[in-house]
């Protein structure tokens, strides 16, 4: 049968698909000096992503938006509403189930998957559409998005079809409509946290 797919060649000569490659390796076959220099650089990249965390939280616990961009408000309410639907999905000892695998683990390691594109303004901050899952199903499963669609239909017959509806309308939030939710999720975010303030330190 014919197929539109084209096998790719990995450097090592074999010809399997190199879904998850670096310099041209299919991963399981890269070379040792290979593998390091990736390691390497998910260490950047992750030393890079703790700074920006902590500049955000500390944003965040200052309440500093009066003057902020636009922009910068909606980065302020994605990292509020992250850390709210995530620490809200968790037990009293702070573990919470991925929604669409049921794996355990600390919310804190979790992520934020939304079942809708943030690109869609209207469901951007939605906690209907945006579930507390782990890593694997938000980034290598792309969301895992038919078990995420069945699901919703669980809690709530017909939820997945009316997300996704509400999804089409186009709408721009405004600065001070941005900056009253922020407010109002900050808010609830510092009662929701105060039963982890004992046990567990801010992420």
């Amino acid at each position: 049968m014919y197929s539109s797919i084209q096998k790719k060649t990995c450097k090592c000569g074999c010809t399997n698909f190199p879904t998850i490659s670096y310099e041209g390796y299919y991963m399981p076959h890269a070379p040792q000096e290979v593998l390091d220099r990736l390691d390497k650089k998910q260490k950047r990249k992750n030393a890079v992503k703790k700074v920006v965390t902590n500049l955000r939280k500390a944003e965040f616990e200052e309440g500093n938006f009066e003057d902020a961009s636009v922009q910068a408000l909606k980065n302020d309410l994605d990292f509020v509403h992250s850390r709210l639907v995530r620490i809200m999905a968790a037990d009293e000892r702070g573990l919470a189930h991925c929604f669409t695998c049921d794996k355990v683990q600390h919310w804190s390691m979790m992520q934020l998957s939304h079942f809708i594109k943030r690109a869609n303004t209207l469901t951007r901050w939605d906690s209907r559409a945006n579930r507390c899952c782990c890593k694997y199903c938000n980034e290598t499963l792309d969301g895992n998005l038919k078990v995420f669609a069945e699901r919703l239909n669980a809690e709530q017959p017909g939820l997945a079809e009316q997300l996704t509806e509400i999804a089409r309308e186009p709408y721009k939030w405004g600065r001070d409509e941005i900056k009253q939710l922020l407010t109002d999720l900050r808010a609830k975010l510092r009662i929701v946290e105060a039963r982890f303030k004992s046990n567990h330190s801010p992420n």
